[in-house]
């Protein structure tokens, strides 16, 4: 058995139980640690203002960002986060097709696929040719036509390599200036999420050779270390984006904005 083996046929049941007792604790910890306190009579607001502040709860730290730290914004938000991590976990071809085969639902989100590589994507756009295959999986044919171009694995995995650097540059900077403290856990989501970025790739590319056994290893590397990620994903700082985020966010515009009407 190759790591390769240990990643597929070993390892997903137990990240699973991990991640479960993850999430377990970390909203018993909010159940049993929330405390009920006394607060002002409720303001009345129309329904229409409720609604402008749930969106604008949610869209000020972007609106705040873009103003005051356009770094953070670009680097991380926008490269990282919307073109980079989030449509590569999500719709790359690739991916769809091993969540359409756990779960077998997602397979709705097929003709949404993209393509791993720029050259494929340049080929079917440029000369009309689609690639051909005996695997029943086209990982070309989607809704998104001639966006495949930019639309791809290939950039989005450059974005998001450059997006993680920025962050962990970011933290170098700050930590040589005492601009701020850099937990051990912020260094080993952001290391984790690099390496798995890279791993990704460059079994996408067959690199550092196409020999079958270093493709398989790089593939397990880069499929275990992903495994890593996600059972150690609710005592990480990407927990934020799981739960964290959006119950910060809708407490935040219950309290205050519906609860105390501060609107």
């Amino acid at each position: 058995m190759d790591i390769l083996d240990f990643a597929i046929y070993v390892a997903p049941p137990i990240v699973v139980a991990v991640f479960l007792l993850g999430v377990g604790y970390r909203l018993g910890r909010y159940l049993f640690f929330w405390k009920r306190r006394p607060s002002a009579p409720r303001r009345q607001r129309p329904l229409t203002k409720l609604a402008v502040g749930l969106v604008m709860t949610f869209a000020d730290p972007l609106i705040q960002g873009l103003k005051h730290r356009k770094g953070d914004f670009v680097g991380g938000l926008v490269a990282l986060h919307i073109l980079g991590v989030i449509p590569l976990i999500f719709l790359l071809g690739q991916h769809v097709a091993m969540f359409s085969y756990w779960i077998p639902f997602y397979s709705v989100l097929r003709p949404l696929a993209i393509p791993s590589s720029i050259t494929s994507s340049g080929l079917t756009v440029a000369s009309g040719v689609i690639p051909a295959s005996d695997m029943s999986w086209g990982f070309v044919n989607t809704l998104w036509g001639p966006l495949v171009v930019i639309l791809n694995g290939d950039l989005l995995a450059i974005l998001a390599i450059l997006g993680v650097s920025y962050k962990i540059g970011d933290k170098i900077v700050r930590l040589v200036h005492r601009l701020g403290n850099a937990r051990i856990g912020d260094w080993y989501a952001l290391l984790l999420l690099l390496a798995i970025l890279v791993s990704g790739f460059m079994a996408t590319h067959h690199l550092p050779s196409g020999e079958i056994g270093t493709y398989r290893t790089v593939l397990g590397v880069h499929i275990t270390l992903a495994e890593l990620l996600v059972a150690t994903l609710p005592f990480t700082k990407f927990w934020h984006f799981v739960f964290g985020y959006w119950y910060g966010k809708l407490h935040e515009w219950y309290d205050l904005k519906f609860n105390r009407g501060t609107l």
